[in-house]
């Protein structure tokens, strides 16, 4: 199933690695703001895609752009969560 705009289709790969590393200690959730407009603006997410890392309902992390790496995404869930 496809998600989102091009950028997000491309990054798929990227969250899956990061889903299979993280396993159950974390939770990937995906929003196509195109149809989600309200929450998007919630969370001034400016730009596709937008990773956005949560812990206790509060966000600690964020990594945008067209090209996160799964290192990138790794760090920055590291550093959100102190793993």
């Amino acid at each position: 199933m496809s998600y989102g705009c091009a950028y997000c289709r491309v990054i798929e790969p990227v969250l899956q690695q990061v889903a299979e590393i993280v396993k159950s200690e974390e939770r990937i959730f995906r929003v196509n703001v195109a149809v989600e407009r309200e929450l998007a603006g919630s969370y001034d997410i400016q730009s596709t895609p937008t990773l956005v890392m949560f812990l206790n309902g509060r966000e600690v992390g964020r990594v945008e752009g067209p090209n996160p790496t799964v290192a990138s995404v790794l760090t920055a869930m590291t550093q959100a969560f102190g793993s």
